[in-house]
């Protein structure tokens, strides 16, 4: 049997993988020199109107509650760092490039929607947590999905029959019982089950597929691994340290994500959630408003980088349910 990264180099020789502009692969290039400036990277961005307009977009949100707003790429790299900007770059490349496919049962808009509030929730929970960098945060759960797009882009009749398949037999109650018995949304269809189908008919899961992206974008292997095995905190492959915590922080956000997008959570399950938000320094009194925060957020930023989002009801409407 061949290994993931085996699968991997078979399949980049196709060049329908998602991948990010060529501006910002040589962003990506400079920063691997410890000489590149700041100056440097910020030059090759502008040589790209569309990203340095993504780019300002998202800096001029993000200081928004500061009063600061800034007009330039050279400005808006100063106020964000070297590591963001790549990270961002990479981010927002594969964003734009990406809204639309060829796989007719692959839902791009939900997929980026729900990404978008993943990426603010994890930037958010890493902002209380005071751990990690909240805007590497927010890329690693912006991509931590990726492995689902490259399958609906390298073979979207494939994979849309596949995805036809497992819905059918998520109504019918043919999946296994392999759901992390950490993962609150119960009553949602298992990802692994989901992943299992993948292997079989790819030889690669979309999470091994997601790690090796990540790889080889130049991004940190703990980011990898905990972007690409978030749904399955039992992978043994995410160990006890960082890349399980990381992991545990992304899988934080996506389950807020899931529940706002279209789950209405027993209290049972929303109690677990709200503990689980703790262990990032969020407790249980501050849970609503951080929660609210969040909504609020992906709402703003939704309109700001063109991704579809939709209202959802306050945490105490929720909680009162």
């Amino acid at each position: 049997m061949l290994t993931s990264r085996e699968v991997f180099d078979k399949l980049s020789k196709t060049d329908n993988l998602p991948s990010p502009s060529g501006t910002t692969m040589k962003v990506i290039q400079l920063c691997s020199d410890e000489t590149t400036s700041l100056n440097d990277i910020a030059r090759v961005i502008e040589t790209d109107p569309a990203l340095s307009a993504e780019l300002l977009k998202y800096a001029n949100t993000a200081f928004l509650s500061t009063g600061i707003q800034v007009a330039s790429v050279q400005k808006a790299a100063i106020k964000l760092g070297t590591r963001t900007v790549v990270n961002l770059a990479l981010g927002l490349s594969l964003l734009s490039s990406n809204k639309q496919g060829k796989c007719a049962a692959f839902d791009y808009e939900r997929f980026w929607s729900l990404s978008l509030l993943q990426a603010i929730a994890a930037k958010v929970f890493a902002g209380s947590a005071k751990e990690f960098d909240p805007e590497e945060m927010f890329i690693c759960a912006l991509l931590s999905h990726m492995g689902q797009l490259a399958f609906a882009s390298l073979f979207p009749q494939e994979y849309g029959d596949l995805l036809n398949e497992f819905d059918l037999a998520s109504s019918s109650g043919d999946e296994d019982d392999t759901t992390d018995a950490s993962d609150i949304l119960a009553t949602k269809p298992s990802p692994l089950f989901r992943k299992k189908m993948e292997k079989e008919r790819f030889e690669i899961d979309s999470a091994e597929l997601t790690v090796e992206l990540f790889l080889n974008w130049g991004l940190p292997a703990h980011y990898a691994l905990a972007a690409g095995f978030h749904d399955d905190l039992a992978c043994a492959e995410l160990g006890t340290g960082t890349t399980r915590t990381i992991a545990q922080l992304l899988n934080l956000a996506h389950q807020l994500a899931e529940i706002s997008l279209h789950l209405q959570p027993t209290q049972t399950q929303l109690s677990t959630f709200v503990k689980n938000g703790e262990k990032f320094n969020v407790s249980e009194g501050e849970f609503g408003g951080v929660f609210d925060k969040i909504i609020a957020q992906w709402q703003e930023w939704g309109e700001v980088l063109k991704i579809q989002t939709r209202q959802c009801p306050l945490y105490n409407d929720i909680t009162s349910v």
